[in-house]
């Protein structure tokens, strides 16, 4: 059997445990083992580029998530992990970009919002801002997340 022609879910699962449980060289390794048998298997790409995210390993996070993306992968969450990982490099029009076209995949994203509302601020577009943090209350977070956002509304309202 080829090896495209193989299931490897169960081990991608496995490796996501052993991130939960900060198991990262060992989740690194896993996804390795399943790349060499599947070079092409884009979701193994896209799992291990998130941990190098998770890791700060810019560098093969965005060549992991871009390959992920070049293999067909197109779920918002690779999207959305890329302009993040633009975000923290502070490569905002990038981040801005990424973000957008996770949205655009799925609009229903709350986390995408409040990161997108943080490149809108670092670009001074502070009304851009606000309206992302709104239309991040809008899915009702929990208390804590509510009063952080509302906060930093108020603070950019006032800056505008």
């Amino acid at each position: 059997m080829a090896g495209h022609d193989l299931d490897f879910s169960a081990l991608r699962m496995r490796a996501r445990g052993f991130v939960s449980q900060g198991r990262i060289e060992d989740a690194l390794g896993l996804y390795g083992d399943i790349l060499k048998l599947a070079p092409n298997d884009a979701m193994t790409y896209a799992d291990r580029g998130t941990t190098y995210a998770m890791i700060k390993k810019k560098d093969l996070a965005l060549s992991d998530l871009n390959r992920a993306i070049e293999l067909g992968y197109s779920d918002a969450s690779v999207y959305c992990t890329i302009g993040t990982v633009y975000l923290e490099s502070s490569d905002y029009r990038k981040s801005l970009d990424y973000f957008d076209r996770a949205l655009k995949i799925n609009p229903d994203q709350p986390f995408v919002y409040y990161n997108r509302a943080n490149v809108y601020e670092a670009l001074g577009d502070k009304r851009a801002a606000v309206a992302d943090l709104e239309k991040c209350l809008a899915y009702g977070p929990d208390d804590a997340l509510s009063i952080k956002i509302k906060d930093r509304m108020m603070q950019l309202r006032k800056s505008v």
